[in-house]
């Protein structure tokens, strides 16, 4: 399970996993293109420069896992932590200074994803060593209308990019333990030795 860094590893390790994979002909001149994360604050200024952008626009509780505990890993297996499971919906931005370079950063974006749609510990665990061996987070195409993703734009007042939707599914928040209580202390026993 993943403690409150695992969005920022996730994040993290999807700019990284563009940025290893961006292609030689994408990153060199004259397109000199590059990976960034980009913030609220980022997104509602004009973006500038030949760039794929991802931008975090939504967090959801997973509604298959809200209720449900899993067995800690590398503890005896009696043992089950509460969790948070959540799912990170994001935008893949496409923003270049040519029609033809922007379809090409957000096609090569897709086939990426497409080609390696998992990540796992190895991609993740540098950020946040919570991450368990056994846990793999999911990407895949989000389900937005239209008219949902226009909104995004209209709220920045900033000038539509090329975008497309994605889920990062699903990673598990380790919460505070639960307290347990013991049966009220009836007898108190000190330790008494010879005199």
């Amino acid at each position: 399970m993943a403690s409150y860094r695992g969005v920022k590893a996730v994040l993290t390790a999807l700019e990284d996993f563009f940025a290893r994979r961006l292609p030689a002909d994408l990153r060199a001149e004259p397109v000199n293109a590059h990976v960034t994360l980009l913030g609220s604050a980022d997104v509602s200024d004009r973006l500038s420069g030949n760039l794929l952008g991802i931008y975090l626009h939504r967090l959801t509780i997973d509604p298959h896992g809200r209720s449900r505990g899993f067995s800690s890993q590398g503890l005896p297996p009696t043992g089950r932590y509460p969790e948070l499971p959540v799912n990170l919906h994001f935008l893949l931005i496409a923003n270049a200074s040519s029609a033809t370079i922007e379809a090409d950063l957000i096609a090569w974006a897709m086939v990426a994803l497409a080609n390696q749609s998992q990540l796992d510990v190895s991609h993740l665990h540098d950020i946040d060593d919570d991450w368990s061996e056994r846990e793999i987070l999911t990407i895949s195409p989000d389900e937005m209308s239209t008219e949902d993703l226009m909104r995004i734009w209209d709220v920045f007042e900033s000038p539509y990019t090329m975008s497309v939707p994605y889920v990062a599914r699903t990673i598990r928040l380790r919460l505070d333990e639960e307290r347990s209580e013991g049966p009220p202390v009836v007898t108190r026993v000190f330790p008494g030795g010879r005199i």
